[in-house]
């Protein structure tokens, strides 16, 4: 999820009746969902979809379950993520 909406490849804006709860208890609607492809530095590209358009939150979430659902490899080594 992310509300920067300048991320997404392509959004459908509508209103899911979804919210976001953080962790110092504030909420966040769901204000859309759509595709974000980011581009690795070797060049591949991922593509992430059903990413969520949360207006106003600050910080870009991504759940490694999700991505190792669509079959990504996630390694976690010295401060870095891998892909």
């Amino acid at each position: 999820m992310t509300g920067d909406k300048s991320l997404f490849s392509n959004l459908e804006g509508k209103d899911l009746q979804i919210f976001i709860a953080m962790g110092n208890d504030e909420k966040y609607s769901v204000s859309g969902v759509g595709t974000v492809v980011f581009q690795r530095q070797h060049g591949a590209r991922i593509t992430l979809t059903d990413v969520k358009y949360v207006l106003g939150l600050r910080k870009n979430l991504v759940s490694i379950t999700m991505l190792e659902d669509k079959g990504y490899d996630v390694v976690f080594s010295k401060g870095k993520v891998f892909l």
